[in-house]
């Protein structure tokens, strides 16, 4: 039986599909977002396709669809997930539509995967069965919508970087990765933030370095004397 389970909170307005009936392993079953920053237009969890398919090659057929996730400042957001674990690993296909509204250009995006949010945030432990497809890393990793050229994936940690993802943009397509969700958890966060693209020094800041490189000369040279 299919449930639809509607959260709101302090600037986010979110709608969950979610899959109840007979337990599976490592199956997500809500979420709860803590996203600070940002607005979340909804998280859709399928019914679950395929329990136990750790490192499946390809895509999963268990999709988790984050709709829109719309960023109004550069910062770190936490979504947590609720499994019901019941004796093996499930990996899960991840889309997600990411929004640009912090009025700056991105050079690089950073997604985690742990515990609990915010300050008390704590990244997976290697080897604890929470992981981004490792250790084949078979499945399907799209970021080339915006960063193309270098995708750093560690077991909990992917890093995109290697474009550009202007202020204003959306990601389609969407961003797609994949999770291993383990029996023996209850929850874990999926973490993720922006980096933006350093801003270049202003030419009055250029004159001040050039000033002060030349007095520090003049002050070795009359030194030296």
């Amino acid at each position: 039986m299919t449930t639809k389970q509607l959260l709101s909170g302090v600037g986010v307005t979110a709608l969950a599909l979610s899959c109840g009936g007979t337990l599976q392993a490592g199956e997500i079953t809500a979420f709860t977002p803590f996203p600070g920053i940002n607005s979340i237009a909804g998280v859709i969890i399928s019914p679950l396709a395929a329990p136990n398919n750790d490192d499946v090659a390809g895509t999963s057929p268990n999709d988790l669809f984050v709709t829109q996730k719309d960023y109004i400042a550069i910062g770190a957001v936490d979504i947590v997930f609720d499994v019901k674990p019941t004796g093996g690993v499930t990996e899960y296909s991840i889309r997600e539509g990411v929004s640009n509204s912090t009025g700056v250009d991105w050079s690089g995006y950073t997604i985690q995967l742990g515990f609990g949010t915010g300050a008390d945030f704590v990244l997976s432990t290697p080897g604890d069965g929470l992981d981004f497809d490792s250790p084949d890393y078979n499945s399907p990793l799209d970021f080339t919508v915006f960063f193309s050229t270098a995708i750093n994936t560690t077991e909990d940690e992917i890093v995109a970087s290697g474009g550009v993802f202007p202020n204003g943009m959306f990601s389609i397509p969407y961003f797609l990765f994949s999770i291993d969700v383990p029996d023996g958890i209850s929850k874990f966060t999926l973490r993720q933030f922006p980096t933006a693209v350093p801003e270049p020094m202003s030419a009055s800041m250029l004159a001040m370095l050039g000033v002060g490189a030349l007095t520090r000369r003049a002050r070795r040279r009359t030194q030296a004397v």
